[in-house]
């Protein structure tokens, strides 16, 4: 197997699994699931919970106050905008549905999406939908299996009260032209909610470049921080908009017997009570990437997968699942004569880790394709092509 250009060293990437305990007996293909942390991001959680065993949470998060509000800024030297604009949360999903449900519908509104939606995501359209009497759109894939942007934009009008798409969908590997959507939405006057929770730390997302007025991610995919943190990022503009669905003494200053007053940044989204040594160590993973070079990160991990499709694809009994334009370190696939979570078990007992995706997941893109379930394989760069090579060996002898 010709190795792709990576921007690292073979040396560079012995330090760099060095660093990830998890690597030494494991192919982890898992990482859109929840990456393998390294030890830098391990030794911030450990620190945090043995400074909690020596004096109480409360006193643990005062004297990591500084270290804590640094993950703002992280956020923002990784992602643009500003620290004020961020606000972290106990999940992508909780950080999602806390600016979702805070778009004031009316009847008659309505919601534009996309064909590649997150099920989460989806039903939370749905119940609105129902509550509200709002509408939910549904932008079709176009011929070549990509988002139809023009579709997009002729369903929007005058009653169109959100835009809400994914950067690249669960269940395979594509990737939708975000950017695109950005531009639309600014030139409409639409709010535009940004699903970014499989690619950030996969590939560029840059807020300013994208033009969203809201994006959430999380911690534990690609990120390689540990589980139970997301976060959002918001524009001033688009949090002075919208009323908070639910306030918390982190929200918002009980300022006399019947006023409260909101704070003036993105944490007016956040809840006070929070696992700080999660959230340090989440900061501890974004300083990781960024010391490493993001750009290089990037490009590796997008190498190690388009040579991973382009080989897996061609094994023996395996059928790609991934839209043909396909380009995301999310790469799907099936095996003849078996069912993904056969596959997913029978490798998992080799110490190879994958998962596996379901019509659930992305119902309105797998149920078109007449794909029920799918194995969903993610490389990160961290893995090498020597990984690649034993795992193209184990699934074509199965």
């Amino acid at each position: 197997m010709t190795a792709p250009d990576m921007e690292f060293t073979s040396n560079q990437i012995k330090a760099l699994r060095a660093e990830t305990p998890g690597a030494a007996n494991r192919l982890h293909f898992d990482n859109c699931g929840a990456a393998l942390m390294p030890e830098p991001v391990l030794k911030a959680l450990r620190d945090h919970i043995s400074l909690e065993e020596k004096v109480g949470g409360y006193v643990a998060h005062e004297q990591q106050f500084a270290a804590h509000e640094k993950v703002y800024s992280s956020l923002a030297a990784l992602l643009g905008g500003k620290a004020s604009n961020y606000a972290l949360t106990s999940s992508a999903v909780d950080a999602w549905n806390k600016a979702f449900y805070s778009v004031a519908l009316t009847p008659g509104d309505n919601i534009v999406t996309a064909f590649n939606e997150y099920c989460s995501n989806y039903v939370a359209f749905l119940q609105q939908a129902r509550r509200r009497g709002a509408e939910v759109r549904v932008a079709r894939a176009g011929e070549d299996g990509e988002l139809d942007v023009a579709h997009l934009e002729g369903l929007i009008d005058d009653k169109t009260k959100l835009i809400a798409v994914a950067q690249v969908p669960s269940s395979s590997g594509q990737v939708n032209p975000v950017a695109e959507v950005g531009r639309i939405a600014r030139g409409r006057g639409v709010l535009y909610l940004l699903d970014a929770c499989q690619a950030v730390g996969q590939m560029q997302v840059n807020v300013n470049d994208i033009g969203c007025d809201i994006l959430t991610g999380t911690s534990r995919k690609f990120m390689r921080g540990p589980r139970g943190v997301g976060f959002m990022y918001i524009t001033d503009e688009a949090r002075r908009a919208l009323e908070p669905a639910m306030l918390s003494n982190q929200a918002a200053a009980w300022v006399d017997a019947e006023r409260y007053d909101l704070r003036d940044d993105a944490r007016v989204f956040e809840d006070w009570e929070r696992n700080v040594g999660s959230q340090l160590a989440f900061g501890a993973a974004i300083d990781y990437l960024l010391e490493i070079g993001p750009v290089r990160v990037f490009n590796r991990t997008q190498a190690l997968a388009a040579t991973l499709r382009s080989v897996l694809y061609k094994a023996l009994g395996v059928t790609g699942t991934c839209p043909p334009n396909a380009r995301a370190a999310i790469v799907t696939f099936n095996k003849a004569g078996m069912k993904a979570p056969d596959v997913k078990a029978a490798l998992e007992a080799k110490g190879i880790g994958v998962q596996v995706a379901s019509v659930m997941h992305t119902r309105l893109d797998l149920e078109a394709r007449n794909v029920e379930t799918t194995v969903r394989v993610s490389p990160h760069y961290y893995n090498t092509e020597d990984e690649i090579e034993r795992f193209i060996g184990a699934v074509s002898a199965l």
